[in-house]
C-alpha cells in the first residue's frame, strides 16, 4: 500500500538553535531538541549535525551535553550530537552548549550558515498521522489457511531532517 501526504505533516522533533558570534574568533552554540511525538513512543539513532565555521577549532571540554554524546569533527565542519535512544517522555528536550574558536585567516568571508541536519528511525510514528486500525488478509492460494498467523506491520518515520 503507497500514500503520500502533501500537507499537515508534523515532524516528530523540534530544534531550537541560538548561535552567537562573539568578536572575529569565538562562535558560541546553544541547541535544544524537543521531541513531538507520544510519551509512550522511542526515537533510534537520532544524529544531530551541528555546522561550524570551515576556519574553526574546537576542544571537547567546551562542548557540554547533559544525555547523547557530542563531538567535533573537523573533517565534517561539524559538531556531531548522538543519541542511542531518544525518549518521547523528554517533554524538556535535550541541550548542547558548545563553543568553537575561529582562526584568523588572510581571506576573511562572511559565514553563511548551513542549516542543522537530523537523521532518525522513530517506530511507530508516521508524519501523516495514517493508523492502520483493522487489516484483512486473504489468500487465494488454494492451500488451507492456518488459524494464527502472525502478521507484523510496520509503520515508521525515518529520514533526514533539515532546519533552515
Amino acid at each position: 500500500m503507497k500514500y503520500r501526504v502533501t500537507s499537515e505533516v508534523t515532524l516528530p522533533f523540534r530544534v531550537i538553535a541560538i548561535v552567537n558570534e562573539k568578536g572575529r574568533n569565538r562562535v558560541e552554540y546553544d541547541v535544544k531538541i524537543k521531541p513531538k511525538f507520544k510519551e509512550q513512543l522511542v526515537a533510534n539513532d537520532v544524529v544531530v549535525k551541528i555546522p561550524v565555521p570551515e576556519n574553526a577549532t574546537a576542544k571537547q571540554k567546551h562542548i557540554k551535553v547533559r544525555s547523547g554524546k557530542a563531538k567535533y569533527y573537523p573533517t565534517h565542519n561539524a559538531i556531531v550530537w548522538k543519541f542511542r535512544r531518544f525518549l518521547g517522555s523528554a517533554k524538556n528536550g535535550y541541550r548542547l552548549q558548545a563553543e568553537v574558536q575561529r582562526l584568523h585567516s588572510v581571506k576573511e568571508t562572511p559565514w553563511v550558515r548551513p542549516p542543522i541536519t537530523l537523521q532518525f528511525t522513530v517506530p511507530m510514528f508516521t508524519s501523516s498521522g495514517f493508523h492502520v486500525r483493522f487489516l484483512k488478509v486473504i489468500e487465494n492460494t488454494g492451500s488451507k489457511p492456518y488459524p494464527y498467523r502472525k502478521l507484523q506491520i510496520s509503520l515508521r518515520s525515518h529520514g533526514n531532517f533539515t532546519n533552515t
